[in-house]
């Protein structure tokens, strides 16, 4: 799975037997996602953190979370996509407190996640599909374990010829965050009112987003020895507090021009109120993200 396009909840070493868990379904206070602008951050320089956290209507809001940049480099030998120590405070840089907090992106992000290896003896740190690096950051929300953001970060070139890194570094553009278009919903082909769902309905749900959104970007390519162009991926995670979704995860693959993506949403057969959460994320690590109510009908 792309480093960029999750949001990652673990506790490691910990046992999750439920395999027919379903992840779409919000029983508890959970962090679904964090947008960052920029959504590709220039080491050493400031960045706003949002943090998309989900309840159900019936739980209070949880309080603010707490936000800490971890500073473990992973090893070769771990499968995680963070490292184990960033579960223990001592590998964490503590960023701020709140929903939304502004903080620097740790200067040395290049170096120990990056292609910019010091004399510490760590290895270059490989680049995901779209060529991009990651500082992890971690979310603290009281009663959920903790969530891992991978803020991308700009590192440039390191393993390529000089004259390519310049060119790339002249080419490439930052990654934007996308943006999500009003929520479309249908019943049986006709418009309907999330506020007043007959029991059981089953609600076509569509998303969009503009065309811009959808950026191209310049990629090196290690095999070609040469600079290429690609184009970014969508992808949308959904959530509901109540009733079942079709699917949790949908999108658009690197080279499907479709700029909408839907889902199902069948209604409880009882009457009650219901939140829908959805999370737009492109594969450069952009994030958008919207939350709607829903009330079922007697």
């Amino acid at each position: 799975m792309r480093a960029s396009a999750v949001l990652l909840t673990l506790a490691l070493g910990a046992c999750r037997p439920d395999f027919n868990e379903d992840e779409a379904l919000v029983t508890a206070p959970r962090v679904l996602a964090v947008k960052s602008e920029p959504a590709e951050a220039t080491p050493g320089t400031p960045t706003t953190f949002t943090g998309f956290v989900a309840a159900p209507p019936s739980v209070p809001s949880p309080a603010s979370p707490v936000w800490s940049f971890c500073m473990a480099p992973k090893p070769p030998t771990v499968d995680n996509v963070v490292s184990p120590a960033c579960l223990d405070s001592v590998s964490l840089l503590p960023a701020g407190e709140g929903f939304t907090i502004m903080a620097p992106t740790p200067s040395a992000a290049c170096t120990l996640f990056g292609p910019n290896v010091a004399a510490s003896g760590f290895r270059p740190r490989d680049p995901d599909v779209t060529g991009g690096y990651f500082q992890p950051l971690r979310v603290d929300l009281t009663g959920a374990d903790p969530a891992f953001h991978l803020q991308r970060v700009q590192c440039g070139l390191s393993a390529a010829p000089a004259d390519i890194a310049s060119e790339f570094g002249h080419e490439y553009v930052p990654n934007d965050n996308p943006h999500l278009a009003p929520l479309i919903s249908t019943i049986a082909g006709h418009d309907a009112d999330l506020s007043q769902i007959p029991a059981g309905a089953q609600v076509e749900l569509t998303v969009s987003w503009p065309a811009a959104d959808v950026e191209s970007y310049a990629y090196f390519d290690p095999a070609l020895q040469a600079i290429t162009t690609r184009r970014e991926s969508m992808r949308v995670a959904w959530y509901v507090s109540a009733g079942k979704l079709r699917t949790q995860s949908s999108g658009r693959a690197e080279g499907d021009l479709v700029l909408s993506s839907g889902n199902v949403w069948t209604a409880p057969n009882s009457s009650g109120s219901a939140t829908l959460w959805i999370v737009l994320r492109d594969s450069r690590g952009g994030v958008d993200f919207a939350v709607h109510q829903l009330e079922v009908a007697r």
